[in-house]
């Protein structure tokens, strides 16, 4: 249908206006018999997991369709599958990888029956939208529960993932205690940095007493075991045994199946190592890719829209990291602060997408900036608030530059920039949308 009309896949609208011809669109996808599904939701790190999977298994030879733009919701994912199918409806793919909002799975998984489930985390997100997190644990279960017969893949280390009740097959991922043991080239400043992370309370899902953690390696993602009834993390399938990081990229030993593996990704983060993780996991769960083709793909993968991006702005390379929840707002902050003349520029908007509630902005730890000597820009609809959690991060007023229009705060910032420092901007969802809408920036990686 979208391919008659010639709409594309830039954004939900195609996917909207299908689903408003016929709501069970979806069920009348026709796939090859020997197709595999494959759904990603979580939290954090849907989008960069989704197409670093999409990557490995494309190195491996393999046909295959995802919604590279991460438009998550059953719209952006009706648009995604229809951009790729004939105008009958037939998905000739090996594998359909879609990573799924977290409210959407349930509405998906009861029209379609996925091979194959991966949960990243869970971090509070869009209060307004999901509540607690119990709210979301409860919703990721009911679109579990719709296939008995799917395989699960889980982060070992956020408990509330590994201990979703269900009797499906699971497939654990996560650190070793040891994992962190000189992966910073900064090493004190590091390892500082590693245990500062807002957390999410977190309890025994059998017994509900308190955790203890033998090592914490993003917020309260760690390795753990309950101080009532004993219960600890799950023995780990694919576990990152060593990783160390540079300003560019992350080299790492991954054991399974008995045997240690070499890999490396041109992404920097904790963050970025687990989305390479569980990618890894699921390709070498579902098909048989070579370690070099994991290579391979791992090599050849670039940022998508947002997720450590790198542009063309002005004529200079900038970099952009969405951020959207305390957590991985205050992740990317410990990385960013790492690198050597590092520049900011941060927007933050409260429209839907976005969630409306900002409250968050005073979970994250914007304190790490409390040692830049340079200005900050804030951009966005909602610049006054973020300047006055700058303020309250001991950020000195003279630093802080306010203007509500990104067109002009982006201007302004390119012209601070001197050749031997990085601009990085750190955009709310729909301030990224803003910024790419206006031609603003240009992808070149």
């Amino acid at each position: 249908m979208i391919s008659v009309f010639h709409l594309g896949q830039a954004s939900n609208f195609p996917g909207k206006i299908a689903l408003f011809i016929k709501k069970d669109l979806i069920q009348d996808f026709k796939l090859n018999e020997k197709s595999k599904i494959i759904l990603i939701t979580g939290t954090n790190g849907k989008s960069t997991t989704t197409g670093i999977l999409a990557n490995i298994l494309k190195a491996s030879g393999k046909k295959v369709i995802y919604n590279k733009s991460g438009a998550n919701l059953l719209s952006g994912i009706i648009t995604a599958l229809c951009s790729g199918s004939n105008i009958f409806g037939h998905l000739k793919y090996d594998y359909i990888i879609l990573e799924v909002d977290e409210a959407t799975l349930p509405l998906l998984t009861s029209q379609i029956k996925p091979d194959l489930i991966a949960v990243t985390n869970f971090f509070r997100d869009q209060l307004d939208r999901f509540g607690e997190l119990d709210t979301t644990v409860n919703l990721i279960k009911k679109g579990i529960s719709n296939n008995k017969n799917t395989t699960l893949v889980l982060n070992a280390d956020d408990v509330r993932a590994a201990f979703i009740d269900s009797e499906n097959k699971k497939i654990f991922y996560g650190f070793s205690t040891n994992a962190a043991k000189g992966a910073f080239n900064n090493e004190s400043n590091g390892n500082n940095l590693w245990q500062e992370n807002p957390e999410e309370i977190t309890t025994c899902p059998k017994c509900g007493s308190s955790l203890i953690f033998s090592n914490k390696f993003l917020a309260h993602l760690g390795d753990y075991k309950c101080s009532g009834c004993g219960l600890k993390r799950p023995e780990v399938n694919f576990l990152v045994s060593l990783f160390k990081t540079d300003s560019l990229s992350t080299y790492f030993d991954i054991t399974f199946d008995g045997h240690k593996n070499n890999f490396f990704i041109s992404l920097i983060g904790v963050f970025n190592l687990y989305n390479a993780l569980c990618a890894i996991t699921i390709a070498k769960t579902v098909s048989n890719t070579t370690n070099v083709q994991v290579q391979k793909g791992l090599q050849s993968y670039s940022t998508i829209f947002g997720r450590g991006e790198k542009i063309d702005l002005k004529n200079r390379p900038a970099w952009i990291y969405l951020i959207k929840n305390p957590t991985g707002t205050t992740e990317v902050l410990k990385t960013l602060t790492q690198i050597p003349n590092a520049r900011f520029l941060i927007a933050i908007n409260d429209d839907f997408a976005d969630g409306r509630d900002v409250s968050w902005l005073w979970d994250a730890q914007f304190d790490i900036l409390s040692s830049h000597k340079k200005e900050i820009y804030i951009s966005g609809k909602r610049a006054l608030d973020m300047a006055l959690r700058l303020k309250y991060a001991d950020i000195n007023s003279s630093q802080i530059k306010v203007n509500e229009n990104i067109t002009s705060t982006i201007t302004n910032a390119s012209k601070s920039i001197s050749q031997d420092e990085t601009l990085f901007i750190l955009p709310t969802y729909t301030a990224l949308l803003e910024m790419q809408r206006k031609g603003l920036c240009k992808s070149i990686i």
